[in-house]
């Protein structure tokens, strides 16, 4: 079918997939042809996309286990579309309990649907209009760019966080409440119209975790200007770092804007089970979750799978003794692994207490330091058969040098991977930065990094 045979609004979408930073064939490369160190040794490792690989047997066991195996008559039925009763029940306690909840959860102001991506779509269709914008820290998830703006039309203003520390910063990319009202400062004066700002705790690609102070910050300036701010904590379970400590925007016992003050969650991250698709979204504010009602009908969650996550989050024993000391444990292990290689090149990377990710800096190798040079690298890493995310390209990073590398796979990925960045890396310091010739000599539009 030729383009003008489809609609002016498909166009529109197609145009704008096209250009965002997330989506490219890179990814569907790296799927189509990934590494196995039998059937595929020269396929692709991939430390691009963020998920966690590592619990595979653990959750082989459990989902073999009688009561998840059931299969009752009403999951093969429709059912309430946001999320069957028992199901949302569950999650609100589960949720109350591991998020620290100032008070219990009300499964009433729940909802849930096919992942966190689209719930984030559904939010945002709610609050915003074509056009307007959600402010948002830079470097962040690329994948937000299409989660709302691919069909709600709501446009992403960075707040720009960079490795050059300003007055009163601790570290490199550090956000504040300040950079916040700055940023929101020179978008109105623009003549932009912010209705909310979107924030990622723990944060991708940094792995920080904001304090309760600066979320507090953050909830006071946006309340003063009446914006909404959708949380997205989809990472809370994944804090490897015993030491470290989580706030929750639920564990605040005085929000001072509740109604706008919207949390998403998923199982993807946490429950190392991304192929499941389960987005939640915990909202008091009632004409929110009505509009998520009416638009969730094209999103709702199979009967089975409820069921199946429904067992799982109500298994508090397994949950405590098994699943979460095993997957910490085998996180620590890996990123030690990852660490240490890449301290042995030279690599630093950045120091933080969650995620699946680290965040680490090649700017020694990229000379002269520019973002095309850093797609020239990247370019390097596939041919050589090994994908990590570049900062510019995949998380909208403002300057050039940094990549993000996921840990969590397995461990004969983890090594191989290392030994082709290793190897390339090595060529660059005896060769320079040259760029590949051959079918690949073009710089991809974009690196997918979810």
């Amino acid at each position: 079918m030729a383009s003008n045979d489809l609609s002016g609004r498909v166009q529109k979408i197609l145009a704008r997939l096209q250009a965002n930073l997330l989506i490219s064939d890179v990814g569907w490369k790296v799927k189509s042809c990934p590494f196995h160190p039998k059937e595929s040794p020269e396929g692709i490792v991939d430390f691009g996309v963020s998920e966690n690989k590592l619990m595979f047997d653990v959750f082989e066991k459990k989902l073999a286990e009688p009561k998840i195996q059931k299969l009752a008559p009403h999951m093969l039925f429709y059912d309430v579309m946001a999320g069957n009763m028992r199901f949302r029940g569950a999650l609100a306690e589960f949720l109350t309990e591991r998020l620290n909840a100032a008070k219990p959860l009300d499964p009433k102001n729940l909802r849930v649907c096919n992942g966190a991506g689209p719930m984030m779509e559904l939010v945002a269709t709610s609050i915003g209009d074509p056009g307007d914008c959600l402010m948002m820290p830079m470097p962040c998830y690329g994948g937000v760019f299409w989660d709302v703006g691919g069909r709600a039309e709501i446009e992403v203003v960075p707040v720009h966080l960079t490795s050059k520390m300003e007055e009163g910063d601790t570290r490199p990319f550090q956000l504040t409440a300040k950079k916040i009202e700055d940023t929101y400062n020179k978008a109105t004066a623009e003549g932009k119209k912010i209705v909310g700002i979107l924030l990622i705790n723990p944060h991708n690609p940094l792995g920080d975790i904001y304090s309760a102070e600066l979320i507090m910050d953050i909830l006071n300036f946006c309340h003063k200007h009446s914006l909404h701010v959708i949380m997205d904590e989809i990472y809370m379970m994944s804090i490897f770092d015993t030491e470290a400590k989580f706030t929750s925007v639920l564990s605040l016992p005085n929000i001072p804007d509740p109604q706008r003050v919207h949390m998403v969650w998923g199982f993807a991250k946490d429950f190392c089970m991304s192929g499941m698709r389960c987005g939640v979204l915990y909202s008091v504010n009632e004409a929110v979750n009505k509009a998520v009602d009416a638009l969730v009908y094209f999103n709702m969650i199979p009967g089975p799978i409820q069921h199946i996550l429904t067992e799982i989050v109500l298994d508090k024993e397994w949950l405590d003794k098994v699943f979460i000391p095993t997957k910490y444990s085998r996180m620590r292990e890996a990123r030690s692994y990852m660490c240490d290689k890449l301290s042995a090149l030279g690599i630093p990377v950045r120091k933080s207490p969650s995620g699946l990710y680290i965040w680490a800096d090649f700017r020694k190798y990229i000379q002269p330091l520019t973002p095309e040079n850093e797609l020239v690298l990247f370019e390097k890493f596939m041919d050589a058969g090994v994908y990590l995310t570049p900062g510019i390209e995949a998380f909208n990073c403002g300057e050039p040098g940094y990549f993000r590398m996921v840990f969590t796979v397995y461990r004969d990925h983890l090594e191989v991977g290392m030994e082709r960045i290793a190897a390339v890396l090595k060529d660059c310091a005896e060769n320079g930065l040259t760029k590949p010739q051959g079918a690949n000599a073009e710089a991809p539009a974009s690196a997918n990094g979810k």
